[in-house]
């Protein structure tokens, strides 16, 4: 069917080329009007995800000039855009790129009862994902919930190439007056900075080692561009494995993201309760959780990763693995207070993604670490941050301390204003293996 006008809405999309249901608009209608709705109570919020997304907006504003045409920009809820846009132009079909969060599942509801309503045709792609949700399946028709056998069914269907259609069929004339805000200092987000670190995508050869270092540039820096798909999930891997290969640890990254979006589309519950264990009596400590989030436990990895996040948006990987570790295991406290902790300050804030790790961690999960697997923070970081590098980046406290003196904080003090530990982790271990066993 052929549209004259149709409305394309921007979400975790924020680009023009390989965007599956931009190019199925622009090639099936004379012309497509292109929105993107801001949630004016982010817009309220000076998070650095705000900075980073209103860079991609920026960036994808300045490509739309760059074609001759505008990018309508619109703070509000999506049915009053709607509205806004056919006051001056009649729409006949409405193309979006499903996302599969509560959220946005809800959200996709309304517009399409909008578009039943008012006789329009409502038309969904997949594109953030690399399968539908619903296409891998068991032999019995259920969902995957074991990583490894998601990846071997998976990895048998061929991730499509990127799209280079050329569309120029956007619609010209200014309909919103919305402003972005430009006092905001730049944060790295847009098409462009994401395409600079995929040009150099073959400097990470070494990634498997290298990634759980976090006194070293070891990581791809690319969560963020994922989650306001900045680039395509095609781009990004035929990218890595046309420079390190099909079978190197960056492909199977993007398939545990894919993991855990099939896992929160076929069990959504998992936002509000554990997939597995439901018997833990949590505990919780005020205190002890204001501590966790200022990054002042005494802990230096854990403190250190907490500080990056507060200050940045970002926390290395591995750190996330030992801060959400030492909330659950040493702190014994609800691994959704520290998810939604998360939810408030990454950057790359992947609802999908971030509950499923947490729940790894938390060993709640559908596929997690055992229970009886707790990591020594002080352990950790004198193996993946022997120097204290990072430690010493994030915490200027113990700046004057040498890493031996660092790593036995455990025992010693050395006259430094940096808390003492919180906990002992010795003994908060073995009560969380009798919580779990």
């Amino acid at each position: 069917m052929r549209f004259h006008t149709s409305l394309f809405i921007f979400t975790r999309d924020l680009r023009i080329d390989d965007n599956v249901a931009l190019i199925e608009a622009c090639n099936n209608s004379d012309e497509v009007i292109c929105c993107f709705v801001l949630d004016p109570n982010i817009a309220k919020k000076d998070s650095y995800r705000l900075r980073f997304l209103l860079d991609c907006i920026k960036d994808l504003k300045n490509e739309f000039v760059r074609r001759k045409s505008i990018l309508q920009i619109f703070s509000g809820d999506y049915h009053w855009a709607i509205q806004q846009i056919e006051r001056q132009k009649k729409i006949n079909a409405i193309f979006i790129n499903k996302d599969f969060t509560p959220f946005a599942k809800k959200r996709q509801t309304e517009i399409s009862a909008y578009c039943m309503k008012n006789k329009k045709l409502f038309c969904q792609y997949v594109d953030h994902l690399m399968y539908d949700p619903n296409l891998i399946k068991t032999l019995q028709g259920k969902p995957y919930t074991i990583f490894s056998q998601f990846f071997r069914s998976s990895v048998q269907i061929p991730v499509p190439k990127p799209r280079e259609d050329k569309i120029t069929n956007f619609y010209s004339e200014k309909i919103s007056d919305y402003a972005i805000n430009s006092n905001f200092v730049e944060w790295g987000g847009g098409r462009k900075n994401a395409l600079k670190i995929l040009q150099n995508i073959s400097e990470h050869v070494d990634y498997k080692i290298k990634r759980n270092y976090p006194g070293v540039d070891g990581t791809t820096r690319l969560s963020a561009h994922n989650r306001f798909g900045t680039i395509s999930v095609r781009e990004l891997y035929h990218s890595i494995a046309d420079s390190l290969g099909p079978d190197h640890i960056l492909i199977s990254e993007i398939y545990w993201r894919e993991f855990f979006s099939h896992i929160l589309y076929h069990f959504p519950d998992v936002v509000k309760k554990s997939f597995r264990r439901q018997d833990i009596s949590w505990k919780y400590n005020q205190a002890h959780f204001e501590a966790w989030k200022q990054g002042k436990t005494g802990f230096p990895i854990v403190d250190a990763g907490m500080r990056q996040l507060n200050n940045s948006g970002f926390m290395h990987n591995r750190v996330r693995m030992i801060v959400a570790s030492f909330l659950t295991k040493d702190l014994h406290i609800d691994w959704k207070k520290g998810e939604r902790y998360f939810a408030e300050k990454l950057v790359d804030y992947d609802l999908a993604v971030n509950n499923g790790n947490w729940q790894w961690v938390a060993s709640t999960g559908c596929d997690a670490q055992p229970w009886f697997r707790i990591f020594n923070p002080w352990l950790q970081q004198k193996k993946f941050d022997p120097d204290c590098r990072y430690i010493k980046k994030w915490i200027p406290e113990l700046a004057p301390l040498n890493s031996n003196q660092i790593h036995r904080l455990e025992k010693e003090s050395f006259g430094s204003d940096y808390p003492r530990p919180i906990v002992d982790h010795s003994k908060e271990s073995k009560i969380a293996k009798q919580m779990f066993g």
